[in-house]
């Protein structure tokens, strides 16, 4: 019998060949049911047939997910691009994990085919960290290969995984360690567990409790260590190589009930935090600065009216940065308080970029209008003024601004309507702007692969860094 010619799938439009006339078969790319059509009435003859009835005729987006982008994570595979991986549930098929190839539009892997939890599956529920891509369903942990799917290994844990309220944050799971070589990750379940794992294996390492303490992990990338914060209202925090059950540092040292690290941030290797009720006698407020893998204290400076709530500290070279209660800023070590070099405005985010430090700045009164600066770091001098951002988003400032050390990319909204944001890129030696994109309403920007990967209700985009060029685009 003649082969029907090629014709695209009717359902995620990926060329079929080889099929024969008005055979029903499973599309090799999505694996959806369609029917060939018949030779000598054109491709369209059976192209839109489904066993089930017609499929929509030529369909401009084509149905990859059956989840909005709410769903979805993205995820960066080296020589094949930006994958979207999500839960796809079609009516009369089998539940599956699907990850579409953000260019072509197809399908990549599937997995989990047949598991009704698919269903329900959220994009808190997912983690993309280096090759591995970590699911996880109640006490269940699954671990993929990110590259094809492929289950690598598994493992049932004691309560379920901590999965939070931040879509781009994921399960609670972190790695500190570099994508060569071996490594290790520590997941928290909702019981304030802490349990470490092989990563490449699964085999357990150790566990250990945290009882009515809630805690938060941050990594120290690339050099295989975490700090955990723990307890409320006194925060402590304990340095810890996921490898080995000893935590390599405790601080505060002595064990000072009333010792609170307050707002606690990793740059690098440094970590920085405003404290209160330190020192020999925990009575010093101030800021300290430690190696974040050796614990090794840099410095403890006593300072007065720092802002501990909402702006966290940052470092940079060789110099720390903390808010102050009046909206400027403390730079030290020994050094001194500044206000905010942008009059009648007050400091909301500090952000290491490159050479320069950029600070995110709100008007102090009236609307609370957002400004972007950028000063040097070493002689504090004022270097450039990227303008007026617009009043929205008025949440999650820490992460408005986003750095590839190159270029500093942040959101943005001219008409201070959350609906119509856009995102603007900046060189960050010379503050000149590179692009500027609309994106609609804002959920979160980031660099992945290189590029800036840009959420929104309604779609995820990927910019080129350079121009601002749209690389991929979902739906």
């Amino acid at each position: 019998m003649t082969a029907s010619p090629t014709f695209p799938c009717p359902w995620c439009g990926a060329p079929v060949t080889g099929a024969s006339p008005g055979a029903t078969f499973q599309c090799p790319y999505c694996k959806a049911n369609v029917t060939a059509p018949l030779v000598g009435q054109g491709p369209s003859a059976g192209a839109n047939m489904h066993m089930h009835g017609f499929a929509p005729a030529a369909p401009s987006t084509p149905s990859l997910f059956t989840g909005d982008v709410e769903s979805l994570v993205c995820a960066f595979v080296e020589g094949r691009g930006f994958l979207l991986v999500g839960p796809h549930a079609p009516g009369g098929q089998p539940s599956r994990l699907r990850a579409v190839d953000m260019t072509s539009k197809q399908v990549a892997w599937e997995a989990f085919e047949g598991q009704t939890w698919l269903s329900d599956l959220e994009a808190t529920q997912m983690l993309v960290q280096g090759k591995n891509l970590y699911v996880c369903h109640k006490r269940s942990l699954y671990v993929l290969d990110v590259r094809t799917g492929e289950r690598r290994w598994a493992v049932q844990l004691p309560d379920a995984v901590d999965t939070g309220y931040d879509r781009f944050q994921g399960p609670h799971v972190v790695d500190p360690f570099a994508e060569t070589g071996r490594g290790a990750i520590l997941v928290r379940t909702v019981d304030n567990g802490l349990h470490a794992f092989d990563r490449d294996s699964g085999q357990a390492l150790w566990s250990r409790s945290f009882g009515d303490k809630g805690f938060e992990m941050a990594p120290v990338s690339g050099h295989g260590a975490v700090v955990v914060r723990y307890g409320a209202p006194f925060v402590k925090i304990d340095i810890v190589n996921p490898a080995y059950a000893q935590p390599i540092a405790s601080l505060p040292q002595r064990g000072d009930w009333s010792t609170d690290l307050g707002l606690t941030r990793v740059w690098g290797r440094s970590v920085v935090s405003v404290v209160e009720s330190y020192g020999s006698e925990a009575d010093q407020e101030g800021v300290l600065c430690l190696d974040g893998v050796t614990g090794q204290v840099h410095f403890f400076e006593e300072v007065e009216d720092l802002e501990d709530d909402d702006v966290a500290a940052c470092a940079m070279g060789q110099r720390v940065f903390a808010p102050t209660d009046d909206g400027g800023m403390w730079v030290g070590p020994r050094g001194r308080a500044m206000p905010c070099p942008v009059p009648n405005h007050r400091i909301a985010a500090f952000v290491p970029a490159g050479p320069t430090l950029f600070l995110l700045c709100r008007k102090a009164q009236g609307t609370a209008v957002r400004r972007v600066v950028g000063i040097d770091p070493t002689s504090l001098a004022f270097r450039f003024d990227c303008g007026e951002a617009g009043a929205e988003p008025d949440d999650d400032t820490e992460h408005q601004l986003i750095t590839d050390g190159y270029s500093v990319v942040f959101v943005a909204s001219t008409h201070d309507d959350a609906s119509q944001c856009e995102l603007r890129s900046v060189d960050t030696t010379s503050g000149r702007m590179l692009w500027s994109k609309p994106i609609g309403t804002w959920r979160g920007h980031f660099f992945v692969g290189g590029h800036v990967v840009a959420w929104s209700y309604e779609s995820v985009q990927v910019f080129a860094p350079s121009n601002g060029a749209v690389v991929a685009k979902y739906p």
